[in-house]
């Protein structure tokens, strides 16, 4: 798995549960802003209520925010705390949230959670990494929110700086000299496969976790194995349980 041991979740716990031998194998890492005022005023701003909704796109986003001090539990007393899936809601209640938060249904792809997205008028604060794009801004604008979206942190090539690393270092990670050619590399996000193109190894095969990654895979001249029909443990199996 091409992540840190610290962003293990659901998905290494149930490929483990099928059998599957599981590494990491961090390519890129994520680090906070050198310059910290627009997410110290993003804090305050959430601690004080200034915005209606908080739309929350990834657990990194979240540790991003508790590094600069924020209480989930002081948020969702006054603003309604939303996620785009399970593993981001797990993060959150690990830093202290009691509330349910939202979440789509089904399609937690941009669009899917767009369209179950609910409609403004309103104010909705969006941090997000800063390599996310606008998509998801303009999505909600159409939607009639007026929307506050700030960095919360950047994606760099393993390792980040120590001094603004967001993910604490552990030891027993992987590195491209460690794999062989009967290891499965499953890319786990677009930065990864934009990674992984610039490393010259050759393994058994490489899998994509979603259509994000599968299209920054093809971008960049990766030949895959296959794509995950569903970016879970299951969906993960059972692409890598038919590669021969």
């Amino acid at each position: 798995m091409t992540r840190q041991p610290a962003q293990a979740g659901r998905i290494e716990a149930g490929l483990q549960q099928l059998g599957h031998r599981i590494g990491f194998l961090p390519l890129t890492d994520f680090q906070l802003p050198e310059h910290s005022g627009a997410l110290d005023n993003l804090v305050a701003g959430l601690h004080a209520g200034a915005w209606d909704r908080l739309l929350l796109t990834s657990p990194n986003t979240i540790r991003a925010l508790v590094a600069h001090g924020w209480e989930p539990a002081a948020t969702e007393q006054h603003t309604t705390i939303a996620v785009t899936g399970p593993g981001t809601a797990r993060v959150l209640h690990n830093f202290g949230a009691v509330q349910t938060p939202w979440m789509p249904a089904h399609d937690a792809s941009a669009a899917g959670i767009l369209e179950q997205f609910p409609a403004g008028p309103g104010t909705l604060a969006l941090p997000q990494g800063a390599a996310a794009g606008d998509a998801m801004r303009a999505g909600l604008v159409r939607r009639g929110w007026e929307v506050t979206h700030v960095p919360a942190y950047h994606t760099v090539d393993y390792p980040a700086r120590s001094d603004l690393a967001l993910l604490p270092t552990q030891s027993g990670i992987l590195t491209p000299t460690s794999l062989n050619t009967h290891d499965v590399v499953v890319l786990t996000a677009p930065s990864a496969a934009r990674r992984w193109a610039t490393i010259g190894v050759t393994v058994h095969a490489v899998v994509a976790i979603g259509q994000p990654t599968r299209r920054a895979a093809y971008e960049t001249g990766i030949t895959l194995a296959a794509t995950a029909a569903s970016p879970d443990a299951a969906g993960i199996a059972a692409v890598v349980n038919t590669l021969e």
